[in-house]
């Protein structure tokens, strides 16, 4: 199911309002989203039968509504998840620590991870310094590098479904990889090529 709906309820936007402000971004930006008939807007019926999934955009509309809710078109289509929803989970991880989902080998022996402590050390490192509250805002500035890492950015086009605290893991492995210093990541970049 598609989350055209979805989008348009977390802007406050009546039906008839999306359409009329989809329609104005569309004519905004003519150039890019004319097919071979021309631009094309919409009515409140197309924007209905969308929303209820008993037609599809067309691949140009979809990439046209992508970019008017400001997400992938994966992500608008059903699929992934959503970057503010990642940093809203990176934001629970640094705020309490989560039941890890493996065991660990000794000497480890918590059953627990402070994300805490590798974003700290990762802040540390980059004199970031890090405010008494964070809000997505924090995140969003300083943590965007997560999307770099491969398995953060397939979170973002996944068909599959993740826990919480698997997305949690894996933005922590991504903050981990990246605290490593150049040098570190380059030699254990050189060993699994070797592999």
């Amino acid at each position: 199911m598609n989350r055209i709906k979805e989008l348009r309820e977390k802007r406050s936007l009546s039906q008839r309002q999306f359409v009329t402000d989809f329609n104005k971004y569309i004519s905004t930006n003519e150039e890019q989203y004319k097919n071979k008939r021309g631009v094309k807007e919409i009515t409140f019926g197309t924007a209905s039968r969308w929303e209820n999934s008993l037609n599809k955009p067309t691949e140009y509309m979809w990439q046209a509504l992508a970019n008017f809710f400001n997400v992938s078109v994966d992500y608008l289509k059903g699929y992934g998840y959503s970057k503010d929803y990642i940093y809203k989970q990176l934001d629970d991880a640094y705020k309490k620590d989560y039941l890890l989902t493996f065991e660990l080998e000794p000497p480890f022996t918590s059953p627990f991870l402070s994300a805490r402590d590798e974003i700290e050390n990762y802040c540390k490192q980059n004199k970031i310094s890090i405010p008494k509250d964070t809000d997505l805002d924090f995140w969003k500035t300083n943590f965007n590098f997560i999307f770099k890492d491969k398995s953060v950015k397939r979170l973002l086009t996944t068909k599959d479904s993740y826990s919480d605290d698997d997305i949690k893991e894996i933005i922590i492995n991504a903050i981990y990889w990246y605290g490593l210093n150049p040098h570190t990541r380059e030699l254990v970049n050189k060993l699994n090529h070797k592999f």
